[in-house]
Formats: C-alpha cells, sequence, structure tokens
C-alpha cells in the first residue's frame, strides 16, 4: 500500500493580523477558522476511504490539549456525512485505575506511561473489532478513577470505521500485533506559534499549556497553578511516549485555532493573575500573561458547539 501523505494546513500566525481580524470581523474571523479547520479533517476522511485495503481502525493521537476527542468526533461526522458509519473509542476507558500505573523515580505514580492502560484488553478489544467487529470494552469511571463493573459493547457494521482516540494511540505496544493494513494513523497538534515582528511569540506549546489551565479550571477544578506545576512531567511524558511515533502518522492534523487566543485571553488571563507569587511557577505565568495581554479580547459566544475550543471553555455537543 502506497504511503499517505503526512501533511497539514498552516493557518496565519501573526499577532497583527490576528488583531486586525478580531477587531474588523470576529465573527466572520471565528467562521473562518472553524471553516478551515473542518476543511481539513473531512478532507483526511475522504482519503481513509479510498486507500485499499478498506480502513477499519483510525487511531488518532496526541499529546496534552490538542484537541483529540472533538477532532475524533468531528472525523466519525465526516465519514458518516461521507456515507460511511463510525464508532469512537477512548483509550482513557482503558486505564487500569488510580495507584495502578509505573512509577516515577520520586514515588509518583506515572500516569503518562503506556503502562498506565491495560494493555492487554487493548489489545484484545482491538484484534476482536478487527477479526469479528466487535467487542466488550471497559468503561472508566473518572469519578472515582476506576473501571465501571459493566462494560460496553461496540459493533462495527460492514465497512464501518472505529476512531480510537488516546495519547497511546500511535505506540506499537497497543497496535503493532495487529493487521496494520487495516490501519491509518492520525496525528494532531498544536503545530504553530504566534509571531510578532521580532520572530515566535508564543510556541505550539505555550499554545495547548494556555487550553489545559483554562480546561482543569473548568473541568477539574484545579488551580492553575497546579496545572504549570504538572506541565514539566507532562511535557516529559510527551517526549517519551507519544512523540517517537508521530512519525509513524498517515496523516498530521495541525489543531491551531488562529482566533483561540482572543478567545481564551479573559479566562486565561485571570487565572494566571491568581498565581501566587512565591509560586516556583510564577515567572512562566507572568509570561503567558503578558503574551496575552497583547490580544484582542473576542466573546465565547463566537465559537461554535462542535469546536475543539470547546474542549477548554465548555459549551461543546461532544
Amino acid at each position: 500500500m502506497p504511503a499517505l501523505p503526512s501533511d497539514f494546513i498552516r493557518y496565519r500566525n501573526s499577532v497583527r493580523q490576528i488583531n486586525r481580524a478580531a477587531r474588523e470581523d470576529p465573527a466572520s474571523f471565528a467562521a473562518s477558522c472553524e471553516r478551515d479547520y473542518g476543511f481539513n479533517i473531512r478532507r483526511i476522511a475522504e482519503r481513509l476511504l479510498s486507500g485499499e485495503p478498506a480502513c477499519r481502525l483510525v487511531m488518532l493521537a496526541g499529546p496534552s490539549a490538542s484537541g483529540k476527542t472533538t477532532s475524533a468526533h468531528l472525523l466519525a461526522d465526516a465519514l458518516r456525512e461521507l456515507g460511511n458509519g463510525a464508532e469512537i473509542i477512548s483509550l482513557d476507558d482503558f486505564y487500569r485505575g488510580e495507584h495502578q500505573a509505573p512509577l516515577l523515580p520520586d514515588g509518583r505514580h506515572d500516569y503518562e506511561h503506556v503502562e498506565a492502560l491495560d494493555v492487554g484488553e487493548v489489545r484484545a478489544c482491538l484484534s476482536e473489532l478487527l477479526a469479528r467487529g466487535r467487542c466488550d470494552m471497559p468503561v472508566f469511571d473518572f469519578s472515582i478513577h476506576l473501571p465501571y463493573p459493566h462494560r460496553r459493547h461496540v459493533v462495527l457494521g460492514e465497512g464501518e470505521v472505529a476512531v480510537v482516540e488516546g495519547i497511546h494511540a500511535l505506540n506499537p505496544v497497543l497496535i503493532g500485533t495487529l493487521p496494520q493494513e487495516r490501519i491509518r494513523r492520525v496525528y494532531i497538534s498544536v503545530k504553530q506559534g504566534i509571531r510578532d515582528e521580532a520572530g515566535e511569540l508564543f510556541g505550539p506549546d505555550d499554545v495547548r499549556l494556555v487550553r489545559r489551565i483554562v480546561r482543569d479550571r473548568n473541568f477539574r477544578s484545579a488551580p492553575p497553578a497546579t496545572t504549570l506545576s504538572m506541565w514539566r512531567n507532562v511535557m516529559a511524558g510527551e517526549q517519551n511516549y507519544i512523540r517517537p511515533f508521530q512519525k509513524d502518522a498517515d496523516f498530521t492534523v495541525n489543531s491551531f485555532h488562529a482566533y483561540e487566543p482572543c478567545v481564551l485571553k479573559d479566562q486565561a488571563a485571570a487565572l494566571l493573575r491568581a498565581v501566587p507569587e512565591r509560586h516556583p511557577e510564577r515567572e512562566t505565568a507572568l509570561r503567558l500573561l503578558g503574551v496575552l495581554e497583547r490580544f484582542e479580547s473576542m466573546d465565547t459566544g463566537f465559537v461554535p458547539k462542535n469546536s475543539i475550543l470547546r474542549e477548554f471553555i465548555g459549551g461543546g455537543i461532544y
């Protein structure tokens, strides 16, 4: 089978361009960003359906705050619009549970490690899906950090595709023994930062960090100081367990949305100001705050309900 393209779309990313668009016509600015992203996802869906033999599993991976969950839903929706059924599976449902992950050198549990998942269960379920078109998979209860006693019955009809999303979705430990000709790999992340006249102002990892600060507060009641303190370990986990496999992706998705600093600005700035003066990450908080203050603010009402930005600000349909 010939290699599939591994390109990604680049979007406007200068402070001046972003602020001009946000001032002059914020509704059109948001709509154009979402339209471009949706076009990219649909293009990938079309290519997924064009290969032979037919794709059965789409493994969608990416680092923290890259927009994996919503992008998986958008991809599944695009496949359905093209007349092809799709099911979504989250690898998060395969977590073994609290205190059941490998240990870091400091004695803490490493929940970024692939062995934090029940690897055998993942392999068995994906193998069953490919062989029989059905499986009974676990369902994880994040309120108590343990699997539910019940399981979810997943069925793939003739020609249907399972979109499997999670940080480890490209890891050969999980999929290396499966029939590779029935699998496609998608890697998603923020692939560009924001620039001013002097060069890069806000790197791709900074964009993701701001997303995560807002998300952790909105959905996990975690203060920004906690997210900032965890970020170095999160990044180390990405270097060890996620980025080494991005080269294997058939498609690379750039999840940067040019209007996002304008939408995230007000929530993120308030949170960053709340980081205590003596906190070890106070300097990082002030740096991020200084950058965000250079952007025009945009109301969250401009963000569609199916946008990946809803993963962070809330109010989404997925």
